[in-house]
């Protein structure tokens, strides 16, 4: 691998991170209490963030983009969407209590210096299949 791709490829880790870190400030200020971050289950069921608001768990996945944005909901798959559903299922049988769910999209565009954030809340249903 190229050094360029090598340094491109840090370069988009390092932003994807701190974007993570803006999209969890974000909630916090929005009055969400962050449970989880980059929970895993296996080796194919990541959610970036786990918050709670009230009784509502909601299962976010951070989208960052550098200058202009894809339509964060078309950047969340259906594969993503049922790994997404399918890591949500196995948290919350674990919890003690029910909960309320959602699953939320922190889309970030830009970069670390100036960037756009778009929340968008209830940003999809469970896939039936």
């Amino acid at each position: 691998m190229s050094e360029y791709k090598k340094k491109l490829g840090a370069e988009n880790l390092n932003w994807g991170k701190e974007a993570e870190v803006i999209a969890q400030e974000l909630l916090i200020k929005e009055g969400y209490a962050i449970r989880e971050t980059n929970w895993r289950k296996g080796n194919t069921i990541e959610i970036d963030i786990i918050a709670q608001k009230d009784t509502t768990m909601v299962f976010v996945e951070v989208k960052a983009r550098k200058g202009d944005v894809v339509e964060a909901e078309a950047a969340v798959d259906l594969k993503k969407r049922k790994m997404m559903v399918r890591g949500a299922d196995c948290y919350l049988r674990s919890l003690p209590f029910m909960f309320e769910y959602r699953f939320d999209i922190v889309a970030i565009s830009g970069n670390n210096e100036n960037y756009t954030v778009n929340h968008i809340i209830d940003a999809f249903l469970p896939p039936l299949k």
